[in-house]
């Protein structure tokens, strides 16, 4: 698929094919019914050009690549973004921001599910589960790594840096698996932490808004949830039920487990709360200054 063909020869692209893959790649369903002398004008570049990068992906010319983009786009669900306009009536804004997340979510059911199947196929198999995420992307791993390790899954979440990235790679082994998430960012700390990863043996995913960032080049499977909205931020609306289906098919997997673990986890709070009862007003103040 030229997706991955794009993400395959992305490093060794020069600038203006590298802008021409990136259009493609975020325009996918406006690039299906372009010529190539069209394609070329969006991005400043000359029709021969357009051939020389099509067969830099390994196709016989733009034609073969166009056939397989329009192939591709005959699959996606016919979607119409309406602008939701200036409004005073919230009501009104919330139902279009609400269709646009539908939206947003039938069209990832039609593109990536086989992808998040694939994902999940790869973590259900994993020894340990390792969760990478930059900046906003951190608290969705976060998310991810606290409902796993409460139904007993190995899972852990890290912020990649120098530090904690050499230190988690340190503890890695071959059967565990890589999910890093990069949302709206470049993600390179988390790109870098994948590649070294991959050296190791452990299989790697990524959950991402972008097909060319450095951690989607870089993994093994890749899951691009759509993102388009009508207002100055992305939809983060897929990712987020992204993050929460995998743990929800990672814990149905260890449904016997989980069920276990819930259970010791209500017998113990039971246990602390009986023991709050008998906590005494001198035991909770002891400490305070006098």
């Amino acid at each position: 698929m030229f997706q991955k063909r794009i993400r395959d020869h992305y490093e060794q692209l020069t600038p203006g094919f590298r802008n021409l893959a990136d259009f493609i790649m975020k325009n996918t369903l406006d690039a299906a019914f372009l010529t190539a002398v069209e394609l070329g004008r969006v991005v400043d570049l000359d029709p021969a050009t357009v051939v020389r990068f099509s067969q830099e992906l390994g196709y016989s010319g733009y034609r073969e690549l166009s056939r397989e983009i329009k192939d591709y786009v005959r699959t996606q669900i016919n979607q119409t973004y309406e602008s939701i306009g200036e409004t005073d009536d919230d009501r009104g804004l919330l139902h279009g921001l609400t269709e646009t997340a539908i939206n947003n979510i039938q069209r990832f059911n039609t593109t990536e599910l086989t992808a998040l199947a694939e994902a999940v196929q790869h973590l259900k198999q994993a020894n340990r589960i390792w969760i990478a995420g930059e900046y906003n992307a951190y608290n969705l791993a976060l998310f991810i790594a606290s409902e796993l390790q409460q139904a007993a899954i190995p899972a852990d979440a890290f912020l990649p840096g120098m530090t904690e990235t050499a230190t988690v790679l340190a503890q890695m082994q071959s059967g565990d698996a890589l999910l890093a998430i990069v949302m709206g960012a470049p993600g390179l700390d988390t790109g870098y932490a994948v590649k070294l990863a991959r050296q190791k043996g452990v299989v790697t995913l990524c959950l991402s808004t972008s097909n060319t960032v450095l951690a989607a080049r870089e993994a093994d499977t890749v899951v691009v949830p759509p993102t388009k909205a009508k207002v100055g931020m992305s939809n983060i609306i897929v990712p987020t039920m992204v993050a929460t289906l995998l743990a929800e098919a990672l814990i149905r997997q260890h449904s016997t487990d989980a069920g276990e673990f819930f259970t010791q986890q209500q017998d113990y709070m039971g246990q602390l709360l009986a023991h709050r009862a008998d906590t005494g007003t001198y035991e909770i103040n002891q400490d305070t200054p006098a």
